[in-house]
């Protein structure tokens, strides 16, 4: 709790309005490596995309430092996830799996601490806004300074939280956006006419129907805990089925149908959606999170069209901890005639051309 303190400043307020120049400038950059006119995964993508955002946000890393950051995290989270759901445990083998992630973290360890001293060394340390930066200069209540050890787990904490969740979730957008054409015409205008209210309710959608992770677990602490008609000891764990509580018709009227409209204008209920979790630990980068898919999307939508499908919907497939589209959220993309880069500078008489399987 006392490190949370420390870290929530940076994932709120104006620090999070710092982070969209970024968040553009890698979307673009990710986009234009993009096929045009030929069906792809977005998966990978959305992965690269969302690793160097956090990389450029959270750690502020350039250079030597980004490079060998880019090419460690995504097999180390790759791995880890894995390992995390594995039945085996670590017995300290010098060879396998756990060998092999040992290894990584280690590896990881080495630029992380040298990027810290680099960070603290920076005679404009205090002109900075990613989080290592706050982070470095943070203090506990009694005024120690964190150690460098103990900001490099915070920051491998919220590299693989942040990064492989929010991929998926973009990848399920891209899929549910692409079988609803009707939708997906109208946030097309809105982006281009400078809203923003259904394209925000359509993350918050896309989250509801696909939730990333479906199952959280909380301890019972106290000697005894009521839970409806039963009385739980301490010791025991409770599983809350996130997908299920999404899918309460009583609290979601229609549940299976996805349809944003039902968070237009209207904040969704803290106790019935719950992507996030809930209560003191609910992800602590919530905020960071909605604000980077929305920003993503909206500049993919103003830069490219994306052709709509009627495949049948993906199916869900286990990366370990979190779930993805099991084609990795098939599209196809077509560059639009004039492009703009900007967040809400398009004119709002630009005019859409939106393909489709059936219409060619």
């Amino acid at each position: 709790m006392h490190r949370r303190k420390l870290l929530a400043p940076s994932f709120h307020g104006r620090h999070l309005h710092a982070y969209e120049e970024f968040m553009v400038e890698e979307t673009v950059r990710e986009a234009k490596t993009w096929p045009q006119g030929v069906e792809f995964a977005t998966a990978p993508g959305f992965m690269r995309l969302t690793l160097n955002i956090i990389l450029r946000t959270v750690l502020g890393a350039d250079g030597e430092h980004l490079d060998r950051l880019r090419e460690l995290m995504p097999p180390m989270a790759d791995l880890g996830v894995r390992l995390t759901l594995s039945p085996f445990t670590d017995r300290g083998r010098s060879w396998g799996a756990w060998a092999r992630f040992r290894r990584m973290r280690r590896e990881y360890d080495t630029v992380a601490l040298d990027l810290i001293d680099s960070v603290r060394a920076d005679p404009k340390l205090q002109e900075r806004e990613d989080v290592l930066a706050m982070l470095v200069q943070s203090r506990y209540e009694d005024g120690e300074a964190l150690a460098n050890q103990e900001i490099a787990d915070e920051l491998l904490t919220i590299l693989g939280a942040a990064h492989e969740t929010t991929a998926n979730t973009l990848t399920w957008a891209v899929e549910r956006l692409t079988r609803h054409p009707e939708l997906l015409d109208r946030l097309v205008a809105e982006v281009d006419d400078g809203g923003s209210d259904l394209l925000a309710a359509t993350v918050l959608e896309v989250q509801r129907t696909r939730p990333v992770i479906t199952d959280i677990t909380r301890s019972v602490v106290a000697p005894t805990m009521p839970l409806g008609e039963w009385t739980l000891p301490k010791g025991h764990q409770v599983v809350f089925a996130i997908d299920f509580v999404h899918m309460d018709e009583t609290v979601f009227p229609h549940p299976e149908k996805f349809d944003p409209d039902r968070f237009v204008n209207a904040r969704p209920d803290m106790y019935s959606w719950i992507p996030f979790g809930g209560g003191t630990r609910r992800c602590i980068g919530a905020a960071f999170a909605n604000l980077e898919m929305n920003v993503v999307l909206r500049t993919l939508l103003q830069n490219y069209e994306f052709r709509t499908t009627r495949a049948p919907d993906e199916k869900w497939k286990s990366r370990g901890v979190t779930w993805t589209p099991a084609r990795g959220g098939r599209a196809v993309v077509h560059r639009r005639n004039t492009a703009h880069i900007l967040p809400h500078t398009a004119p709002a008489s630009m005019t859409i051309r939106r393909t489709s399987d059936d219409v060619g």
